[in-house]
This record gives C-alpha cells, structure tokens and sequence, in this order.
C-alpha cells in the first residue's frame, strides 16, 4: 500500500513538473490527428465523385495519401521528441541532407512524378481518352506518375516522360466536329445544289446514331475560276466523325452522280478538322 502512494505521489510530481510538455504532447497529437484527417477526407471525396470514372487517378491518389500519413508521422515524431528535451538537430540534419542527395541524384525522376501527380489532379487526360502530346496523337493506353503510353491509330505506340509534355490537345473533352468539302464546276446553280444537300444529307443521321448534331450545309467557302466549294460539318459523339466523313463523301458522290452534277476534278475534298487523325 505505501509503494502504491509513494507511486502515485511520484507520477503526480511527474506531471506537474511536466505538465507543459505533456500539454504540448497532447497538442502535436491532435494536431497530426486533425491534419490526417482533412487529408483523408479530401482523398474520400475525390474517391466518391471520380468512382467508376478515374480508377488510376483513385489508386494513385490513395498512395499519395499513404505517403503524406507517413511524412505526418515522421514529423510528429520528430516533434515529440523536441517537446522533451531530445536534440532532434542531428536527426534533421541528417534527414535534411538525405533528402538533398535523393533530390539532386533523380531530379529528372522527381520532376516526372510531380508532372504525373498534376496530370492525374488535374485531369488533363484519362485512360482511354484520345489526346496530341507533343505533336503525337492516341488513345491514352496507361497512365502512371514517371510516363505516359500513347497507342494511335495505326498502332504505334509512344511513350512520354510526364516532365517532357510540353503540350496537350485532349480530343474527349466535347464532341467531335466532322468536315467534308465539296469542290463543284462553277457551271453548276449554287442555289440549288445547296437546297439539294439540305433536303437530301439529313438521311445520314439516321444511318450513324453517334451523329448529336447536323449534317448542316454551312453553305460556300471558296470560289475561283473553276469551281466553287460548299461546306458540311457534323458534330458526332467524340472520335466517331471520321466514319461519318467518309459516309458523307461516299454519298454526296452518288447524290452528284443521280443528279448530274459536276464535281471540280471530280473528286471530294475534305477539310482538316480539328479532331482528324
């Protein structure tokens, strides 16, 4: 029973006697505690709105917060640790210059993963999402924190370092825009070749259901001493305009054919649209 007292009396003398570094103890703790939480929270949210649409975005995003907890931990630790009086500056220092070494041996490395963490945050692309980066245009076939895999339509594949991507045109962003060109013989009635394509192109759209908008007729382009031009455009679900192009071509031909109209050169341009591959 004495012991027990003179025990008691003991703690009691350790807390008084240390009662502000165990209050900043208490403070370093929840303070960790309120942080890791904000962080999981946001990890939560960003989780829940992207469910089912970002799946890499969601694992990579779950790893950086596995990261941040750790670097939290670290830290509360080293806090801790100078709230009782342990000389935490060799641990810093040491810390410090270990972070300097790993910094400057793999900076190419380092600036590749910060360019995927802002990538994938930010959303500039997804899997599956048809993008140009640098002058190279694909589906996006994998996406991690060091590179980028781009596979085009002819089956290539490239693969980019995060930090080399300069430039970015992500083609699934909005719906694609179709554009086809005919030049016709300046003989022809322009009137009446476009009254001809309004009544008659609209069948398409029956034909193709990725069609959200048109054909329209936006009327003439260009007129020279041969020809002049007449433009279509269309605006498709994303990547489905080059098919209806070439059903658009392959139909107006015919529609010039029944009717015995002159194409120039007897041949259909088609203009570069902004989507084309």
């Amino acid at each position: 029973m004495l012991k027990f007292a003179s025990a008691l009396e003991d703690f009691g003398k350790f807390i008084i006697s240390n009662a502000g570094k165990i209050i900043g103890t208490f403070v370093a703790v929840g303070i960790f505690f309120l942080l890791l939480l904000i962080v999981k929270l946001s990890v939560k949210k960003f989780t829940k709105n992207n469910e089912g649409k970002r799946k890499k975005a969601i694992q990579l995003i779950k790893l950086f917060y596995s990261v941040i907890k750790y670097i939290l931990i670290i830290l509360l630790i080293i806090i801790i640790l100078s709230i009782w009086g342990v000389n935490v500056f060799p641990i810093l220092v040491g810390v410090g210059i270990l972070i300097l070494a790993v910094a400057l041996a793999s900076q190419k490395l380092l600036g590749d993963y910060i360019s995927g963490l802002c990538i994938i945050i930010e959303n500039c692309y997804d899997i599956d999402d048809v993008v140009e980066i640098n002058g190279f245009k694909g589906k996006v076939d994998e996406i991690s924190l060091r590179t980028t895999k781009l596979i085009n339509w002819k089956n290539e594949v490239r693969i980019i370092r995060n930090g080399k991507i300069n430039e970015i045109t992500n083609y699934s962003k909005a719906p694609s825009i179709g554009s086809v060109e005919v030049s016709i013989d300046k003989k022809e009635n322009i009137d009446k070749i476009i009254n001809l394509l309004e009544e008659k192109i609209q069948i398409i759209k029956e034909r193709f259901p990725q069609i959200i908008e048109g054909p329209n007729v936006i009327g003439v382009t260009d007129i020279n001493k041969e020809s002049f031009n007449i433009r279509i455009n269309v605006k498709t679900e994303i990547e489905k305009h080059h098919e209806v192009e070439r059903e658009l071509k392959k139909y107006i031909k015919e529609l010039f054919d029944d009717g015995g109209i002159n194409s120039a050169h007897n041949q259909v341009v088609e203009i570069n649209g902004s989507n084309n591959k």
